[in-house]
């Protein structure tokens, strides 16, 4: 066995597959299988969707957390750090605990070839399994149904808002789509759907599948700061910056169809103080208002662009944007038309998948103005030279963008530089 460092692990795992994204369950079953991860495993919520996942799973962890259960939160991608992905009662898994994962799951898997992805959730399966913990929070990487975290029949699944995202995988359109995403539900358990206007494929799917579906609009509603739940329960909903109220309202309601924790006003309350990095993310640096948000489709561009609308700043606004090539990006900057001032394209050529600037630069609009290019530090060290009071810097169009960004942001706050 390889005596690696979590980096010098996570390099092997890029390269030992030969493609990036394989769908299907057989292989990672089959290990899983091996490592025990299907005998009685902890009960499960699932949460699949295009937009709104990261969100639902950390009011979701949060609540169970607070209410006194031993939780596992599995997400990806990860910002920074590969161990954001895997935590238990709220840390981070350490470099030594996932290097343990990694060598468990490299003497299980035998000849069977796993995928990154794969290969994480099995890390992260094995580390609650060796926690113990007493419920564990999934989120989905792509699609639902021949996702690696599909191996586990969920006891609480979620489905968020539907768009086109991963289409060279799931299908050209928000039918196909939701049928993958319709794929993490099991017959007779609850599903609870908050898309506001969900594909008729899903609702005919989980209908065909005696799904227990509970949808927004139908079964569970929000309005005017309250929520109505399917048991016909309301509730104040809570104010956490940066996440839209369906996304929690879909968190509240599985808590209530999971039965794990009593919901009720008090704990609701406590919710408040939950934050997702990079979801509509605000932080005041100096003078300038910085905004980062891991918009990467159309529907989640269109919210960001919602938001700064209906929050809107005195000064200019300055993009900076980087994306995967794969994205629907003509779609994505008609979103985003009258929006900015001045774009400022980062260069994410160490990602094989990322838009080259030139690319990028060349679907911009005609009449943009094009600032800088180049690593964001260079961009950010640029902009704050020209920006004054009252200016915004939207940061967005990956996760690999807003990691960048927040990587930067951070080690200035530790060095003191942002003041």
């Amino acid at each position: 066995m390889p005596d690696l460092s979590l980096q010098g692990w996570l390099s092997r795992l890029e390269s030992q597959h030969p493609v990036e994204i394989e769908l299907g369950l057989d292989r990672v079953a089959a290990v899983a299988r091996v490592m025990g991860l299907l005998d009685a495993p902890p009960p499960t919520f699932t949460v699949a969707g295009t937009n709104g996942k990261g969100s639902v799973v950390a009011v979701l962890s949060a609540a169970l957390q607070d209410a006194g259960l031993r939780v596992g939160r599995y997400t990806s991608p990860h910002l920074i750090r590969f161990n954001e992905r895997i935590c238990v009662d709220g840390a981070e898994a350490d470099d030594q605990a996932l290097i343990g994962a990694f060598v468990a799951i490299e003497d299980a898997r035998g000849a069977i070839s796993l995928s990154y992805f794969e290969v994480a959730t099995l890390a992260a399966l094995w580390l609650f399994q060796q926690r113990s913990v007493d419920v564990q929070v999934l989120e989905v990487g792509l699609g639902g149904r021949l996702d690696a975290v599909n191996i586990l029949d969920a006891d609480v699944s979620v489905i968020t808002s539907i768009g086109l995202d991963h289409t060279d995988w799931l299908g050209n359109d928000r039918s196909q789509i939701a049928t993958e995403k319709a794929g993490v539900a099991r017959p007779g358990k609850p599903c609870i759907v908050a898309d506001i206007d969900p594909p008729d494929s899903l609702l005919a799917d989980l209908h065909q599948r005696a799904v227990d579906t509970r949808l927004i609009g139908r079964d569970w509603r929000i309005e005017k700061g309250r929520l109505y739940t399917a048991s016909g329960a309301t509730y104040r909903m809570p104010d956490i910056d940066g996440l839209l109220p369906e996304n929690i309202g879909a968190a509240l309601q599985a808590l209530e169809a999971g039965q794990k924790v009593e919901l009720n006003q008090a704990a609701i309350e406590k919710l408040s103080g939950v934050r997702v990095p990079g979801r509509l993310s605000r932080r005041d640096v100096g003078p300038v208002e910085v905004l980062l948000d891991v918009a990467h489709n159309v529907e989640s561009v269109s919210r960001l662009i919602q938001f700064m609308d209906g929050n809107p700043v005195s000064g200019r606004t300055f993009a900076v944007f980087g994306v995967m090539g794969d994205k629907p990006i003509r779609d994505m900057l008609a979103a985003c038309s009258g929006a900015f001032d001045e774009w400022n394209l980062i260069d994410l050529s160490d990602v094989p998948r990322a838009m080259a600037v030139p690319d990028l630069a060349n679907l911009l609009h005609p009449d943009s103005i094009v600032g800088d290019h180049g690593p964001f530090s260079d961009i950010w060290d640029s902009i704050k030279m020209r920006s004054h009071a009252g200016d915004r810097v939207v940061v967005f169009g990956s996760f690999f963008s807003v990691g960048e960004a927040l990587s930067v942001l951070e080690a200035e706050y530790h060095s003191g530089e942002q003041g």
